[in-house]
């Protein structure tokens, strides 16, 4: 582990005084956490993106009459500290996802509730541009889960490596959506193949990109499993692969999945159970990216919604946002095996975590 101090970052989602952005420092060499601080109360403030060298923090955040925000803070390197920089207004309400495309002169959201996604541009200063596209998916729900699935819902973002591609999980429609991304522009047109239909039911929710460009990991909320797909950027395919649980076999209680992340070895892949409060750990092969379980364990707390692997891939810090705490957790350099560390209580409703250096 380096010397070299950390900074966690928690965003919360609820209404309370309390509600914000908070910061805690982290030590090295050894592990040890700080004093956690509320830098800055925002109205749901659950998602958010540093971009490449982390000097501006982008976030969701809610306006009047539940109208979804973008905002922006410039990031202090040496304290930590957030500024507001600027918002603008999301198409639609209830923006749930943001992203960066890969050259950073665009930030793309993505709104539950009516399956809305945007297009913000940003100037060279960071700043977030009033919206040039919002695109509505299209179609009914899959009915599969009634109380969920009664229609489209956008619940992510992305683009490919090649960054010629967007990507949006439909959790509604069990679809995953396909765009090429017009890099001048910004603008998002169907692709020629527009989506790939997931199980009926799976309800994909978040995706997870491996390192060579070519295996992509989605994570299916309703039924709790990975989708592994082969993605043929040159002609714009994404092709499945295999389908693997996250959840013990005996499992019977009600579960969501929530979040899922390639660790930068590129050699594990991590997932978490809201419901069974665990965090699924998966080897990847080399050859051909198949997904093997090696370790199912406690979360250390209720519903984990999110969580982050710091950037040298030695630490896991989950958000369990009904038992308001974070959970750090050791990673094991050669197995990517999970070792409890220490719990941060206190942080109400977390529902996202960024690890940067100090």
């Amino acid at each position: 582990m380096s010397n070299g101090e950390l900074i966690a970052y928690y965003g919360t989602s609820g209404q309370g005084m309390e509600d914000g952005i908070y910061r805690q420092r982290i030590g090295r060499s050894p592990f040890s956490l700080g004093e956690s601080d509320l830098l800055t109360v925002e109205a749901k403030a659950g998602f958010f993106r540093f971009n490449k060298d982390r000097s501006i923090l982008y976030s969701i955040a809610t306006g009047e009459n539940d109208r979804g925000l973008a905002k922006a803070f410039a990031r202090a390197e040496s304290s930590g500290d957030l500024e507001p920089i600027n918002s603008q207004e999301a198409a639609g309400q209830g923006m749930c996802h943001i992203n960066l495309d890969r050259t950073e002169r665009w930030l793309l959201g993505a709104s539950y509730g009516d399956a809305m996604l945007s297009v913000f541009p940003l100037n060279d200063a960071g700043e977030i541009q009033p919206l040039v596209q919002s695109l509505r998916l299209e179609g009914e729900g899959s009915q599969v889960l009634p109380d969920r699935q009664e229609a489209p819902h956008a619940h992510s973002i992305y683009t490919d490596p090649s960054n010629r591609y967007a990507f949006a999980c439909d959790l509604g429609m069990d679809r995953i959506w396909l765009y090429r991304v017009d890099e001048e522009t910004g603008q998002l047109e169907a692709a020629e193949k527009p989506y790939v239909e997931t199980v009926a039911g799976a309800g994909p929710r978040h995706l997870a990109f491996h390192g060579n460009g070519r295996w992509i990991y989605a994570l299916n909320e309703l039924n709790g499993t990975v989708g592994h797909y082969v993605w043929h950027a040159d002609k714009g395919v994404l092709e499945p692969m295999e389908i693997v649980s996250t959840l013990p076999e005996d499992v019977k209680e009600l579960n969501i999945s929530a979040e899922i992340l390639v660790h930068p070895s590129n050699r594990s892949l991590y997932a978490s159970n809201r419901g069974h409060d665990s965090l699924a750990v998966f080897s990847i092969s080399d050859s051909d990216g198949s997904l093997e379980p090696i370790q199912r364990i406690s979360s250390g707390g209720g519903h984990p919604r999110n969580f982050v692997i710091s950037p040298e891939g030695d630490l896991l810090a989950v958000a369990n946002r009904d038992s308001n705490n974070i959970v750090y957790f050791a990673v094991d350099s050669e197995s990517g095996e999970l070792t409890h560390l220490e719990t941060v209580d206190g942080i109400p409703a977390c529902t996202c975590v960024r690890i940067v250096p100090a």
